[in-house]
């Protein structure tokens, strides 16, 4: 006579997160509010210059310089890289707080901003402010791969992103 054994999975660990109707929370709410405004004013600088960055990248990598002289086929590739140069400006625009705080918490930008400078006052002040638009231009460029990263660990780790001066 066999006994019959009903085993039972034990319950699955839920992860505590704070959202709204079970779903996830906007990436504006892993943002100090602060931190947030600061970084609208950056987008000033970084929507432009990263539009026009796109738009040599896709163009240098989609046709390589070659274009025919049918204007067919000029008005058709000018379209795509246009759309193609919209999106990725948008979600520049979108994921850009996260990757500038990546780019800031990275080796490259605690090296570039770490850096001493040598030389004449002014040569100086204009490496200053060199390093630091570029640093946000490089984080302008990067934040369609690095801002989703970051958001991703900012939901893991369930922590809210900003400066030091923002949680004083």
């Amino acid at each position: 006579m066999s006994e019959q054994r009903h085993y039972v999975k034990p319950p699955k660990q839920k992860r505590h997160t704070t959202s709204t109707a079970g779903g996830k929370l906007k990436a504006s709410a892993y943002l100090h509010p602060d931190y947030r405004k600061r970084k609208l004013f950056h987008l000033v600088i970084v929507i432009p210059v990263v539009w026009l960055l796109y738009g040599l990248i896709i163009s240098a990598i989609l046709f390589g310089g070659i274009m025919s002289n049918n204007g067919f086929e000029q008005s058709a590739s000018v379209s795509v890289i246009f759309i193609i140069q919209v999106l990725l400006t948008g979600i520049s625009a979108y994921f850009y707080p996260f990757s500038l705080y990546w780019y800031r918490e990275s080796f490259v930008g605690r090296l570039l901003n770490g850096m001493w400078y040598f030389g004449g006052f002014w040569s100086v002040i204009g490496r200053i402010i060199a390093t630091l638009i570029g640093g946000v231009i490089i984080a302008g460029v990067l934040s369609p791969i690095a801002g989703p990263l970051m958001l991703k660990k900012c939901r893991e780790k369930d922590m809210v992103i900003g400066d030091a001066k923002d949680f004083e």
